[in-house]
């Protein structure tokens, strides 16, 4: 039995370009060649450009794994073991119709969705926005320890939806120029994510809140100011703030469903006007 021969080392995530040939041999598994055409169609960030060419090593083992099993079948079936003709027919056209719909589809949709109908379709769902969980409005700026504007930014968003556009804007560029983070909008978001960016340790948001001031807080290498304008404890339903985007998605995901159905039924009237649907039988 030949054994299977791998021209590259699978632990190497590099390999210098002797040639630029797309045609040059990466690996073999008996008769089965890999080249490094067939990596650029496997491998998303390939590029035969390059002076050295970035090679996936997962990618290639995979390939020559798959290639081995493909000549131990060949090698074990019988013929008639191997015919996969209807299958292999039905796969093509199930990918042809389904790429042809797709496209159709999105030519066809309105991809715009009005706030009216967002609200409209969050009210008569809104059992499907339970959540049970605390939510805030809160905005904060992520400093290093040494900034020398804290006191600044601390008065800016201390005066929270009381700001000006030209406060506002003076805020955000502060926080842009400088912050390693921040959330400066005022939509309602989940407590457990704002969790995840700041130190709150076993502070309350609702007593946060009630405070209505701007909360400094340390780590060892940051400065975080922290300002909770609201905060609504075990809230039922998650608010059309954090869900608006979701909605938006799921009426489009609905008007693809109604316009692939519409297409279907276009495509086959279409075809029985034209007389091209003929039934040789009767049944």
């Amino acid at each position: 039995m030949r054994p299977v021969i791998l021209l590259i080392s699978i632990g190497m995530l590099a390999l210098h370009a002797c040639s630029s040939s797309e045609d040059k041999v990466v690996a073999r598994v008996y008769d089965a060649k890999l080249t490094l055409s067939d990596l650029k169609w496997m491998q998303a960030d390939f590029s035969s450009d390059s002076e050295n060419l970035r090679i996936d090593p997962v990618m290639v083992e995979a390939w020559v794994r798959k290639q081995a099993m493909v000549h131990a079948a060949e090698n074990a079936l019988k013929a008639d073991e191997k015919r996969f003709e209807r299958e292999l027919r039905d796969y093509y056209e199930t990918l042809l119709v389904d790429a042809y719909e797709n496209k159709a589809v999105e030519a066809r949709i309105n991809r715009k969705v009005s706030e009216e109908e967002i609200q409209a379709y969050y009210q008569t769902h809104k059992a499907d926005f339970e959540m049970h969980k605390t939510i805030v409005r809160i905005n904060y700026a992520k400093f290093p320890a040494d900034f020398s504007e804290l006191e600044t930014a601390g008065k800016l968003l201390q005066k929270g939806r009381a700001r000006t556009a030209a406060e506002q804007a003076k805020l955000e560029k502060l926080c842009f120029e400088h912050a390693e983070n921040m959330y400066l909008d005022f939509n309602w978001v989940v407590f457990d994510d704002i969790l995840k960016e700041i130190p709150l340790d076993n502070h309350r948001p609702d007593a946060l809140a009630e405070k209505n001031e701007v909360v400094m807080l340390n780590d060892s290498a940051s400065v975080y100011l922290v300002r909770f304008l609201e905060a609504k404890v075990n809230e039922t339903y998650s608010p059309l703030d954090i869900e608006r985007e979701r909605i938006r998605e799921l009426l489009l995901d609905k008007r693809r469903v109604e316009a692939r159905e519409r297409l279907r039924r276009e495509t086959v009237e279409k075809a029985r006007k034209e007389h091209e649907i003929n039934y040789e039988i009767n049944f």
